[in-house]
């Protein structure tokens, strides 16, 4: 039997989330649950029909968030107690492995799990406690942010020591999920009810630790958790009584004799409290003005339609790729006051990354149609075709966005058709986010695949290639379109935890064992044939035998239908040690942080993700001439005699040349830093101006715009 205690205040919508993930983890396991909510009028009410189970306190007044989980301690009889900010989402297993755990380790009186953003970001739950210093090199402060790898906030920020798997003691860990031995908070006591939000939970951490209760931050157990969701409701008073708990917290625990420091830190924190209102105040104008300059083309864009522009997104799965990334932020990130989208996607395969992860917070999850899958097959493709032509039916969409051929394919050939029986007339717009024109399957069958796009592409109102590469190859090459059908719109991401990878440096080689001073060479992506991981396999063999003296290891990070061939084919070239096979790696940025070289040796591909996602990291990159890599890497600058193209950001080899791909790393790591520098810096100029998230978003809304007011004028 376990408690399960939140308290809400304004953020309704969140804990109606945050109370399906509970039910979902449960998995049969007894529990109470308890919401205390501090006078909130955004429909709380509403968890009675929908959640009958829950028990729900009603406050008259926001008493605070101490008070209120005490309210609920002196209730709750069980043997722990799981404390959830109602912004947080737990996964599954979250309960089972978090009481297992509690239950081998009885002298821990608090655990913390690894808590992550809602984009899967890692955040600082487990600290030190805080010091004279925290308050001004706070995890989120503005000295922190400017001087993110100063030891001050190193030290406090204990989660980024963590190896991911192994528990840790730690000073505190987050209020935000937290599981409490009941037996625990007996002998220590409730909150301290004079914090009336934040610090309570160092405050009962450090008591913890005062009377002989370890406080344990434990990575193998994950809670999401999206930052802000109650307390930025009210950022006043939320900031003012953020710093009243930092005084608070430091003249309860800091040294008697440091009580002439009090009119000092009293003037310390009126300082810092000026400061960070000031900032709110500037930032609130700046999204007002923001706000203000956008709305101006959407009354215009009004004018067209009364409606939103419906418009529905179908891939084939979301498996870890650009393609996922790239509907994540259409979904994400489109105007809702202008568009309203829903997401078609599939299952994903037992050997693929899953990154549907991405949605778990976001209001609309993607619609999951299991008979959408890569391979051709007649039942279950036509099972796909009923059910997306129900959902035209019932959702009557504006536009149908295609991403990935089977999608693609299946998708509009099922809205050709449901234009015609109904005489719609729904928008169609595909992405080839590459193509399945070559390296995939035998002449024969990659020509019939070219003719079927051929076909489908002249009821398209609009084909996106990704690069002008493969817009060239659309045209000229396999003549799918012609050129003014088809549009370029590049890849769009949020780079910064890649422009940050720098101040992870370090943490991937302890969390994988491997020496700090060792050259790291990696190549991240599906194990499948078409990323040709023979060939990085085979160039790092040449690499080894002739610099023999070099201490190198090449890393593989993701996983797929190969893998126990590709693990087998490393044996047999004496390379098991020198090659590690990772896994998918969620946290990507910190594998980056540690590479000093990243390769790829794709036969064919659109945009490869990992090349931007490298240079972003300011890695240096070596790749073979495939699809948008000729764009990525840009103009030829040196052409070596050993057969490889030294460009302007990276190094360009061909598919079929292992060996001038042995001699690319070896130039990479034998030439001048000077060299290899400005040709990083090149590479991290190139895709912050060019494959910024918000640039995709702009552009993919003015071509829907653009094509509706087309259809409106009946000049399509």
């Amino acid at each position: 039997m376990i408690d399960i205690v939140i308290v809400n205040y304004f953020s309704t919508e969140h804990l109606i989330k945050c109370l399906e993930s509970v039910k979902s983890a449960l998995k049969g396991l007894k529990a109470e649950i308890y919401v205390q909510d501090n006078a909130s009028s955004d429909g709380v009410e509403r968890i009675k029909s929908l959640f009958p189970q829950v028990r729900l306190t009603k406050n008259a007044s926001n008493i605070g968030f101490g008070r209120a989980v005490n309210q609920a301690l002196e209730m709750g009889r069980g043997k722990y107690v799981i404390l959830l900010n109602p912004d947080t989402y737990v996964v599954d297993d979250f309960f089972k492995i978090s009481i297992n755990f509690m239950e081998e380790h009885p002298d821990i009186g608090i655990m913390g799990p690894k808590i992550l953003d809602h984009d899967a970001r890692l955040q600082n739950s487990a600290r030190a406690f805080p010091n004279l210093l925290t308050a001004f090199f706070g995890r989120s402060s503005f000295l922190s942010k400017q001087f993110p790898n100063n030891p001050i906030t190193s030290k406090n920020l204990l989660s980024m020591k963590s190896d991911g798997k192994t528990p840790m003691p730690v000073d505190w860990v987050s209020g935000a999920c937290m599981v409490v031995r009941r037996q625990a908070i007996k002998e220590v006591g409730v909150f301290d009810e004079r914090f009336f939000m934040y610090w309570e939970d160092a405050d009962w951490c450090k008591r913890m630790w005062t009377a002989n209760w370890k406080v344990i931050y434990y990575p193998n157990v994950t809670a999401y958790h999206y930052v802000g969701g109650s307390s930025e409701k009210k950022v006043f008073r939320s900031v003012v009584e953020f710093h009243k708990s930092v005084y608070r917290l430091f003249d309860k625990h800091f040294h008697s004799l440091l009580f002439i420091l009090k009119p000092l830190v009293l003037a310390g924190l009126g300082m810092r409290l000026v400061c960070v209102l000031l900032m709110h105040y500037f930032q609130s104008s700046f999204q007002k003005k923001v706000c203000q300059n956008v709305i101006k083309p959407e009354k215009r864009t009004q004018s067209l339609s009364s409606k939103r522009i419906k418009v529905i997104d179908v891939i084939t799965r979301m498996n870890i790729g650009g393609p996922a990334i790239h509907v994540y932020f259409l979904n994400k990130g489109l105007d809702p006051d202008r568009f309203d989208t829903l997401l078609l996607t599939g299952n994903i395969s037992p050997n693929e990354g899953d990154m549907s992860y991405l949605f778990h917070l976001n209001e609309k999850k993607p619609v999951i149609i299991p008979e959408l899958q890569r391979e051709i097959r007649l039942i279950s493709d036509m099972k796909a075709f009923l059910k997306i032509f129900a959902i035209l039916v019932r959702e009557k969409p504006d536009i149908l966005h295609t991403h990935t051929a089977k999608a693609g394919s299946s998708a509009r050939f099922t809205t050709i058709i449901y234009n015609l029986l109904g005489r719609h007339d729904v928008i169609m717009i595909h992405t080839f986010h590459g193509h399945v024109f070559e390296g995939y399957f035998s002449k024969m069958t990659s020509k019939m695949f070219v003719n079927i796009e051929r076909l489908l592409a002249m009821a398209c109102d609009a084909i996106i290639a990704i690069s002008h590469t493969q817009k060239e190859e659309l045209a000229n090459k396999y003549c799918i379109a012609p050129e003014e059908k088809i549009k370029t719109i590049g890849l769009g991401f949020d780079l910064s935890p890649f422009f940050s990878s720098r101040f992870l440096k370090g943490q991937f080689k302890k969390y994988m064992n491997i020496d700090e001073n060792m050259l790291l060479i990696g190549i991240v992506g599906r194990l499948v044939p078409i990323k040709n991981h023979r060939m990085f396999i085979d160039a790092a063999k040449l690499y080894v035998d002739n610099n023999p003296d070099i201490e190198v290891k090449f890393v593989i990070v993701g996983d797929g239908e190969l893998k126990p061939e590709l693990m087998d084919y490393c044996k047999s070239k004496n390379l098991a040690e020198s090659v590690i096979f990772c896994g998918w790696i969620k946290n990507v940025p910190f594998v980056y942080g540690d590479l000093d070289i990243l390769a790829l040796t794709s036969l064919n591909e659109g945009t490869p993700v990992s090349i931007i996602e490298a240079m972003a990291a300011s890695v240096p990159v070596i790749s073979t001439d495939a699809g948008g890599v000729h764009d990525l890497l840009g103009p030829e600058i040196k052409m070596s005699k050993h057969g490889f193209s030294i460009c302007k950001r990276g190094i360009r080899c061909p598919k079929d040349n292992t060996a001038a791909f042995a001699r690319g790393l070896e130039y990479l790591t034998a030439s001048s830093t000077e060299s290899i520098r400005f040709q990083v810096k090149n590479a991290h100029n190139f895709v912050s101006e060019r494959y910024s998230h918000l640039r995709l978003i702009d552009d993919i809304q003015n071509l829907y715009e653009n094509l509706i007011k087309k259809r409106a004028n009946g000049s399509r």
